[in-house]
Formats: C-alpha cells, sequence, structure tokens
C-alpha cells in the first residue's frame, strides 16, 4: 500500500494570510483593525473606529463561497468569490458611503431653509407691518 501526500493548504481555514491582511489593510487604509473568527469558524477582519471605544465601523468575512462585507449594523454591503473582485466592489461601496453622507447633509440643510422660509418669514413679515404701524406714534414720544 503506498500513501500518496496531498498539498495541504497555506493556511488553515480559521486563518488569514498575510497576503490576504495587507491587502485589506491597504483597501480601508487603515491602521486600526482586528481579526477574529465566526461562530463556525470562519476568519473576519474588523475595522475599528477612532479612540476611545474603537467601534467596529466595517467587518470582511472569509465564507466558504467567498468574501462578505458586513456594515457596523450587520447589513452586507458586497460580496464576491474572489478577493481582486471583492476589493473592486468594496472600494465602490465605501466610497458610496461617503456619497450618501454628502446626501443626507445636502437634504438637512435643505430641510431647514424650508422650515426657515415657512415659520419665520412670516413672523418676521407680521413684525415689519407692526413697527410700520407704531414707528409714528413712537417717534411722537421721542
Amino acid at each position: 500500500m503506498s500513501v500518496i501526500n496531498f498539498p495541504q493548504h497555506a493556511s488553515r481555514r480559521d486563518e488569514w494570510r498575510p497576503d490576504e491582511l495587507c491587502q485589506l489593510a491597504a483597501l480601508f487604509e487603515t491602521n486600526r483593525w482586528d481579526i477574529g473568527t465566526t461562530e463556525q469558524g470562519e476568519p473576519q477582519f474588523y475595522v475599528l473606529g477612532p479612540a476611545p471605544d474603537h467601534a467596529c465601523v466595517l467587518c470582511v468575512s472569509r465564507l466558504a463561497h467567498g468574501y462578505v462585507l458586513e456594515d457596523s449594523v450587520g447589513r452586507i454591503v458586497c460580496e464576491a468569490p474572489a478577493l481582486h473582485l471583492f476589493a473592486k466592489q468594496a472600494a465602490r461601496a465605501v466610497a458610496g458611503a461617503g456619497r450618501s453622507f454628502i446626501a443626507r447633509a445636502t437634504l438637512l440643510i435643505c430641510a431647514i431653509r424650508l422650515t426657515i422660509e415657512e415659520k419665520l418669514e412670516p413672523i418676521f413679515e407680521e413684525t415689519q407691518e407692526s413697527l410700520a404701524r407704531f414707528a409714528p406714534q413712537l417717534a411722537a414720544f421721542v
């Protein structure tokens, strides 16, 4: 009976390869990251926020079918079967998140402006009318 040696994987299932870690850290342009595993033992890469909380901002998981990016509340942002495809999709998703913030900020500014126009301008107009009505009488006292 002969024994055939099968090639072993470069890393265990629950570990990131060094090239994967470098590529993920470069993709998210962060120095604050950590690693962990899922309940089934698949590796996870956590992008951490600023001090003092260092909250998890993004999470990348390597699953059997590929890579999955989740946001801080667990919503799936993107997924791909290979790391190079995942990097392209994740870069677009992260850039899109910045545009989403700008859109929300613009909407907030427009809402504030509309509130001022609808609520405060009528008050100012009434004040001008009252001032025009009572100004001659006030001038008599001076």
